[in-house]
C-alpha cells in the first residue's frame, strides 16, 4: 500500500467528523481519545452509538454502565469449535499414531477478553449513550465467527500461545508497523507506546477535536500502509471491517430526519477506511460475511472482573496502555480538573493539562518513596525525591515533550532512587516502581449481573479460607495439614482448582500424597494470586457444577470413567493414585466406585512395576489417615494385602531389565520401605526377602542382582564377607566392565553405606579401574556416574577418605575447586591431550606413565 499525501490525509479526517456519520478512531484504553470522545458527545447528541466489539455482548452493556460496577471488568467469551476428522487413510496403527490422530481432531477451543477500565474510550461511549438516554450496542463480528474465518491464522497462534485467552482488542497492527517504528526512533521514543504517549497524551487536553481525530488517523493510516489486503484477509480484519459497515448503514438507514449523527466508535485501524466503506455504492460496498457456525458447539459470554496487571502491556497484553495505573491516574485527574472548569478557556487548557501531568507525577515518586520506607526499610531523603522530580522534568524538555510521560518518570527512577547497579541494587526499586505503575486494582460486578454459580461460590469459599482475592497481589500461603483441620479444607480447595485447570494457586513445597514425594514436611506451601484469568477458567467450568466442590467431583467422575472403560490394560499403579488423590480432594465418598476396580487391576496387572507402586501407595494411604482423613477406610488393609503379595509373586518372574531399570530399582525398594512402616507391619515378610534372594540368585542382569545383594545386606541377610566376595566376583575382571559397573549401581542404590564401610568393594572397584584401559572407562562412565550420583556431599567426603585409606593414607585434597572454571579445566585437558599425542610420536610414552 502506498503511503498517504498530506492532502489525503487531512481530507480523511474531514470525512470522519461527517453531519450524519461520524467515525471516531480510538486507541483502545486512551485516556485522551476518552477525554475528546466524551466533549464531543456531550457537545453533540448522536442518534445512535455503536461501538467496536461482538454484536452478542449487547445484552451486556446495561451491567457495563451500572453504577455499581467498578472498573476494570472484562467481558470473557469462549466457544469450542469441532474439527472434522482427518481424511485419508491411516498408514499406522501404533498408539502413538492413535494419539497423534486424536489430539489433531480435538475440539478446539477458543477464549477472549474484551477488557474495559475507566478510560477505555469503548466504555466513555457507553456511559455517555446511557446519560444522554440513546441507544447504544456492539457492531463487530461474534467472538465464536472471528475465530473461525482465522483459519491459517489461528492455527499459528494457537500453536504458539497454547490455547490461551486472547484479547478481542488486539493492536498487533500497531505493534509491527515498521512506519510507527521508524517514526518512534525519529522522536528518540523506545517504541510505539511511548510514541503514542508523546504525540497524543500529552497535549490531550491542548487540541481541538479536529486536530486530534485528524492525528489519529494519520497515525492509523501510517501504520495501515505496512499491510497489504491479503494479510488483512487472513486475520479476519476485512471480515470485520465488513460487517462494522453493514451495521452502520444500517443505522444510517434508520437515522431520522433531524436526528443527531451516527457514531461509530471504532480502532483507529478501522476507521480509516469505514467512511469509504459505508459510502460505496451498494454494487461495490463488501458484502456482509456470511459465516456457518455448525461446528461450534458451545459458546457463552459473561462479564468478570479483571485486573490492572492484566491490562498491562508489560505483562502481554496486546492492545494494553503501558502501566495502566499511571493513566488511571491521569483520567481521575483530568475529570476533576475538568469539573472544576479549569478546561473551559482554550488558552487555559494547555497549561493545566501540563500540570495535571507533573502533579501526577510527583505523587508517584513520593508514593514509591513511601512505600520503599514503610514495607521494605529502604530511606530516600526527601532531596532524592526532589531530585528525582526535577530531572523528570528535564528529560521531558529535553526531549521535546512538554510534560513528561511514563518513561521520563521511570528513567527518573532509575537515575536518583537506585544507588549502585541497576539490575542488582536497583531490582527492588524498580519492581516496586513498575508495580505502582501498573497497579494491583481488581473491579467488582454489579449485582444484577447474573454471574455464575460456580463464580460465586469459589468467592465465597475463597474468603472463608481467608484467602485474598480482591486484588492481584501475589501472596503464599503455609498450610499445617497434620494440626489444623480448617487448613485441610484450603488445602482441598487449592488441590480442586489445581484439578479444574483454574490458575489460581501453585504448591510450591510440602507433602505430595500422589507422587509420595516430600512426605517428611508436615506444611503445604502456596503460592496464589485472583486474576481474570482465574475468573473466566471459573466461567468455562461452570459445566462442570455449580460450586466447586460438585465441579471437581464432576472432573474426578470422568476421570475414574476413563480408568474403567480401559477394561483391559488397566494398570493397578494408576487406580491406586487414584484413591490417594481422592482423599487429597475429600472425595472419600467415591472410594468406593475405585476400590473393586483397583481389585481387579491388581489381580490382572502383569507388571511388577505397577503393582509395587500400587502397593507402596496403598501403604502411604495407610500412613497418611490423619491428613488425608482417611481413617475409617475398612476395604484399605486387604487391598493393601493383596497387592503386595501380587507384587511379591511378580517380582520372582522378573525377566530382563525395562529401559535402564530405574523403575525396577525404584519399586524394589519401594516395597521394603512398605515392610519398615506401620502400614506393613501386617504384611508377610518372607514374600518379599524370599522373591529378592532368589532375584540375587538367579536373574540375568547385573543391576537387580547388585539391587538385591544391596537390600539383603542393608537388613542384615547378607554378611559383610558375602558381600564383599559378590562385588568381588563382579569387579575381578571375570564379568564385563559394563556389567561390572551396573552390579555396582545396582549395590549402591539399595545400600549407599556400603561404599564407604566395604574395604572389599573399594578394593575391587580400585583394581578394575587400574585394570581397565581408557576405551573400558570411557564405556562404563556414564553408569559409573550414575552409581554414585545421589550421595550427599558428606557421604562423597567419607568415601574419599575411604579411597584415600586405601593409598596409604594419603588425603586425596578438595574435591571440589571452585577457583578453577569449567573451560579452563577443558582447556587443560586439552593441552594435555596434545602433550601426550607429541610425546607418543616422539617414542616418551614413559614420560607420562605413573
Amino acid at each position: 500500500m502506498s503511503l498517504p499525501t498530506a492532502e489525503s490525509l487531512r481530507a480523511l479526517g474531514r470525512r470522519l467528523l461527517g453531519p450524519e456519520l461520524i467515525v471516531f478512531p480510538v486507541r483502545h484504553h486512551s485516556p485522551a481519545c476518552a477525554w475528546h470522545l466524551q466533549r464531543l458527545m456531550r457537545t453533540l447528541k448522536p442518534s445512535v452509538v455503536l461501538v467496536e466489539g461482538p454484536r452478542s455482548f449487547s445484552p451486556l452493556v446495561p451491567l457495563l454502565v451500572d453504577p455499581q460496577a467498578r472498573m476494570p471488568l472484562a467481558i470473557y467469551s469462549y466457544a469450542v469449535e469441532q474439527r472434522p476428522p482427518g481424511g485419508g487413510d491411516r498408514v499406522a496403527g501404533t498408539a502413538k499414531d492413535d494419539a497423534a490422530e486424536d489430539a489433531a481432531n480435538a475440539p478446539r477451543r477458543h477464549a477472549a477478553y474484551y477488557p474495559f477500565c475507566d478510560h477505555s474510550p469503548e466504555l466513555v461511549a457507553l456511559r455517555e449513550a446511557q446519560a444522554l438516554g440513546i441507544e447504544a450496542r456492539f457492531i463487530d463480528l461474534d467472538h465464536a465467527e472471528q475465530a473461525l474465518i482465522e483459519a491459517a491464522e489461528a492455527d499459528r497462534r494457537a500453536a504458539a500461545e497454547d490455547g490461551q485467552a486472547q484479547s478481542l482488542l488486539d493492536e498487533r497492527h500497531l505493534g509491527r508497523s515498521q512506519h510507527l517504528q521508524l517514526l518512534a526512533e525519529r522522536l528518540g521514543c523506545r517504541d510505539h507506546e511511548a510514541l503514542w504517549e508523546h504525540l497524543f497524551e500529552v497535549s490531550a487536553t491542548a487540541l481541538t477535536l479536529e486536530a486530534h481525530v485528524a492525528q489519529v488517523a494519520a497515525y492509523c493510516q501510517l501504520a495501515r500502509s505496512d499491510h497489504d489486503d491479503a494479510q488483512l484477509r487472513a486475520d479476519g480484519t476485512l471480515a470485520r471491517e465488513a460487517e462494522m459497515a453493514w451495521h452502520i448503514r444500517q443505522a444510517l438507514a434508520a437515522r431520522a430526519d433531524g436526528a443527531g449523527p451516527v457514531l461509530a466508535v471504532v480502532g483507529g485501524f478501522h476507521a480509516v477506511v469505514l467512511p469509504d466503506l459505508v459510502a460505496a455504492p451498494a454494487i461495490q460496498a463488501p458484502a456482509r460475511p456470511v459465516i456457518s457456525r455448525a461446528t461450534i458447539t458451545d459458546e457463552s459470554a459473561a462479564l468478570i472482573r479483571y485486573g490492572f496487571d492484566r491490562l498491562d502491556r508489560l505483562n502481554g497484553y496486546a492492545s494494553g496502555m503501558t502501566s495502566p495505573a499511571w493513566h488511571q491516574l491521569l483520567w481521575e485527574r483530568l475529570q476533576r480538573h475538568d469539573k472544576a472548569g479549569l478546561f473551559r478557556d482554550p488558552a487555559a487548557a494547555f497549561a493545566a493539562g501540563v500540570r495535571v501531568r507533573q502533579d501526577a507525577a510527583l505523587d508517584t515518586l513520593l508514593a514509591i518513596a513511601e512505600e520503599l520506607r514503610q514495607r521494605h526499610g529502604i530511606s530516600l531523603p526527601m532531596p532524592a525525591v526532589r531530585g528525582a522530580y526535577e530531572q523528570l522534568l528535564q528529560l521531558a524538555h529535553l526531549r521535546g515533550r512538554p510534560a513528561p510521560i511514563r518513561d521520563d518518570l521511570v528513567d527518573a527512577i532509575a537515575s536518583c532512587f537506585v544507588k549502585g547497579d541497576i539490575d542488582a541494587d536497583g531490582a527492588l526499586v524498580m519492581a516496586l516502581a513498575h508495580r505502582t505503575l501498573g497497579g494491583q486494582s481488581m473491579g467488582q460486578v454489579p449485582p444484577g449481573a447474573g454471574r455464575p454459580p460456580l463464580v460465586r461460590d469459589f468467592e465465597f469459599r475463597a474468603r472463608r479460607q481467608r484467602l485474598k482475592i480482591d486484588d492481584a497481589e501475589r501472596r503464599r500461603v503455609a498450610l499445617d495439614l497434620y494440626r489444623r483441620p480448617e487448613h485441610r479444607v484450603t488445602s482441598r480447595l487449592l488441590h480442586g482448582l489445581a484439578l479444574l485447570g483454574i490458575p489460581f494457586a501453585t504448591r510450591l513445597a510440602g507433602p505430595d500424597f500422589v507422587a509420595g514425594s516430600g512426605l517428611d514436611r508436615l506444611q503445604e506451601h502456596w503460592e496464589y494470586a485472583h486474576s481474570a484469568l482465574t475468573e473466566g477458567a471459573l466461567v468455562e467450568a461452570s459445566v462442570q457444577g455449580v460450586t466447586v466442590p460438585l465441579a471437581v467431583a464432576s472432573r474426578f467422575s470422568a476421570r475414574i470413567d476413563r480408568y474403567q472403560e480401559l477394561r483391559e490394560g488397566r494398570d493397578a499403579r494408576t487406580g491406586a493414585s487414584l484413591m490417594v488423590q481422592a482423599c487429597v480432594l475429600g472425595l472419600h465418598d467415591h472410594l468406593p466406585r475405585l476400590v473393586p476396580l483397583l481389585r481387579q487391576a491388581v489381580v490382572t496387572d502383569p507388571a511388577f512395576e505397577s503393582v509395587a507402586q500400587a502397593a507402596g501407595a496403598l501403604g502411604l494411604l495407610w500412613e497418611s489417615r490423619e491428613p488425608l482423613e482417611a481413617r475409617d477406610l475398612p476395604d484399605l488393609p486387604p487391598l493393601l494385602r493383596i497387592a503386595y503379595e501380587r507384587a511379591t509373586y511378580l517380582a520372582r518372574d522378573l525377566q530382563g531389565l525395562r529401559d535402564d531399570g530405574a523403575a525396577t530399582l525404584s519399586a524394589l525398594a519401594q516395597l521394603r520401605e512398605l515392610l519398615v512402616s506401620q502400614a506393613g507391619e501386617a504384611l508377610d515378610r518372607s514374600l518379599y526377602w524370599g522373591a529378592i534372594e532368589h532375584l540375587y540368585q538367579h536373574h540375568e542382569a547385573a543391576l537387580i542382582r547388585g539391587a538385591c545383594a544391596g537390600l539383603l545386606y542393608a537388613a542384615g541377610h547378607l554378611a559383610d564377607e558375602a558381600l564383599g566376595r559378590a562385588a568381588q566376583g563382579h569387579l575381578d575382571g571375570l564379568a564385563q566392565p559394563r556389567d561390572a559397573v551396573s552390579f555396582l549401581r545396582g549395590l549402591l542404590s539399595a545400600a549407599r553405606e556400603a561404599a564407604w564401610q566395604q574395604p572389599m568393594l573399594l578394593a575391587a572397584v580400585d583394581a578394575a579401574l587400574a585394570r581397565w584401559d581408557e576405551a573400558a572407562f570411557l564405556a562404563v562412565l556414564p553408569d559409573l556416574r550414575l552409581a554414585f550420583a545421589d550421595m550427599t556431599p558428606k557421604e562423597t567426603d567419607r568415601i574419599a577418605e575411604a579411597v584415600a585409606d586405601l593409598h596409604g593414607g594419603t588425603p586425596l585434597g578438595a574435591l571440589v575447586h571452585h577457583e578453577v572454571t569449567a573451560q579452563a579445566l577443558q582447556a587443560h585437558l586439552a593441552l594435555s591431550a596434545t602433550l601426550a599425542d607429541v610425546l607418543a610420536e616422539d617414542g616418551l610414552n614413559d614420560w607420562i606413565r605413573p
